[in-house]
Parts: C-alpha cells; sequence; structure tokens
C-alpha cells in the first residue's frame, strides 16, 4: 500500500506540473507535455553468471530483463519505478535449494531522483528507494525488502559512486557498492566504458553469505572490504532509441576469510574468482 501510495503522489505532481504547463495560452496538450516529462527504458540481456551481493549466486548462463519509466517532477527532481527479471537457462549445475530456473528471481524497484549542477559538466545525482526482491525460483524463498541510497558524480573525467542497501527483514545487514567509471567515444555510434567497483558489507552481510567463520568457532566476523571487480563494456548506437552493448569482468573475493569460507562450500556456484560476460540490447525513449 505504501508502494501504490508513493506512485499515485507522483503521478498526481507530474499531472499539476503539466497542468501548469498547458494552462490557456501555452498551446502544448497534455499529452505533449507528459511525453516530455516520461521516459521509458528496457533491456534484454544473456550473461554468462549471475553475481549480486559480492557472491556468485548462479554460474549458469541466464537471460535478464527489465523495463522502467521515470517521471520528471520539475523542482521536485524524478521518480522511477523498474522491474528486473533473471532466468537460468539451464535446470542442472546449481544446488538443490533452487526449486525452477524460470523467473527465479523478480526485483520491484521504486527510487526518487534529485540532480544538482555542481559546475559546467559536473553534476551529483542523488537518489532515495525501495526495493522488493522476490525468489519464487529458490525453495522457501521469501520477499526480501530493503531502502537504498546513492550518489553519482558526474564529471569531465570520471565518475565516482556509491549505492547503499538496507536489508531488514528477513534478512538484516548493511551492504554497500562504492566504484568508479570512465566512458570514452571511440567511433561516433561506439563507446567503452571501464568500471571498477568493490563489494562491502558489514558483519552480518558475511554472516549471512557464508554461515560460521572457519576456523573460529563463536567468533564473529569483521566487516569491509569483500570483493572487487572490474568490467570493461562496448555500446554500439543502432539509432536514438536502440543500442546494442556487450561486456567482460573479472570477480574476485578480497577478503581472505570470505575466500577460505567458500572453499569449503560444496555448491556448484561457490567460486572465489570468476571471469564472466553478456551481450544484449536496450531501448529508450
Amino acid at each position: 500500500m505504501k508502494a501504490t501510495a508513493v506512485v499515485f503522489a507522483a503521478m498526481a505532481a507530474l499531472a499539476a506540473f503539466a497542468d501548469e504547463e498547458t494552462s490557456p495560452g501555452n498551446g502544448d496538450s497534455f499529452a505533449d507535455e507528459l511525453g516530455r516529462r516520461l521516459s521509458f527504458s528496457a533491456s534484454a540481456d544473456v550473461e554468462t553468471a549471475y553475481i549480486c551481493r559480492g557472491y556468485v549466486w548462479d554460474s549458469r548462463p541466464y537471460s535478464a530483463q527489465d523495463a522502467a519509466v521515470e517521471a520528471d517532477l520539475g523542482f521536485l527532481g524524478s521518480v522511477a519505478a523498474s522491474v528486473w527479471t533473471y532466468s537460468a537457462m539451464s535446470r542442472s549445475g546449481h544446488s538443490a535449494e533452487m526449486s525452477r530456473y524460470a523467473y527465479a528471481e523478480a526485483d520491484y524497484l521504486l527510487r526518487w531522483y534529485y540532480d544538482i549542477d555542481l559546475a559546467e559538466g559536473w553534476r551529483l545525482r542523488n537518489g532515495l528507494g525501495r526495493q522488493w526482491v522476490t525468489n519464487p525460483g529458490f525453495a522457501g524463498g521469501r520477499t526480501v525488502c530493503d531502502w537504498q541510497a546513492l550518489q553519482v558524480l558526474k564529471t569531465p573525467w570520471v565518475t565516482p559512486y556509491w549505492r547503499l542497501r538496507l536489508l531488514r527483514r528477513p534478512i538484516d545487514e548493511t551492504y554497500w557498492v562504492v566504484g568508479v567509471k570512465r566512458s570514452f567515444d571511440l567511433m561516433e555510434d561506439l563507446s567503452f566504458t571501464v568500471d571498477l567497483f568493490g563489494d562491502l558489507g558489514d558483519r552480518r552481510h558475511f554472516a549471512n553469505l557464508y554461515g560460521a567463520k572457519p576456523g573460529h568457532p563463536g567468533s564473529s566476523w569483521r566487516g569491509g572490504l569483500q570483493a572487487l571487480s572490474l568490467v570493461l563494456r562496448l555500446d554500439y548506437s543502432l539509432s536514438e532509441h536502440v543500442s546494442l552493448f556487450a561486456f567482460v569482468g573479472q570477480f574476485s573475493l578480497v577478503s581472505d576469510d570470505a575466500r577460505d569460507a567458500v572453499k569449503g562450500i560444496k555448491a556448484p556456484e561457490a567460486r572465489r574468482d570468476l571471469a564472466y560476460g553478456g551481450v544484449g540490447v536496450s531501448v529508450g525513449f
């Protein structure tokens, strides 16, 4: 109900702004203004492994689809709603807790953004959001809710960013990603992006993923840096609204305790280091 209230409030604010813009004498219709204030995006890809929260959840190839709509609320910023789904492309090769492979996970996200122009070529994006992660493909899977906060600093040279997730029910932990990326224009329609980021978490995050600390019965984990990832990506624009992309990445656990814990896990997807990649298509208008 809270999520529904947020959506209705955002749409009401959008309608109010549109009404102001389409007052007598302006000449633009409500539909024209709505088209300017709403943006849509979607993508579909195939990847070789599913990595999330600094952990290799599935080492089988999978397909993913996402769709999002964002509404410009003027001086109030913008609000976006999105959905992301993941489906493994093989029935075998995963631990027994997987009950099915099609639509094993579906995530729903509401997020508010507020951009601040700091200087020419410098923009700070701030975001707050609420996410619902559902796991229909896992035996006993339950919906996990989390609050999110993020900041992305766009500069003429590099783009540093961080994203925080606070999970409370049924998982209680704090997890965040800190990274920096840089894009290069190789040709008129071809760009290349380098993205280096680290996964970090508190001691509860480590305990939720790995269980008891190996070799130290009764002792607790220390929070901190968990894993590092490097992703290299190519984007090619087919048209104003459609682009193709391909990427390769390297994931590595850097916490010695985490590496020892994963070494003792017998599940097929348990990996300490993994090279991965994917290809896909994205649209936006």
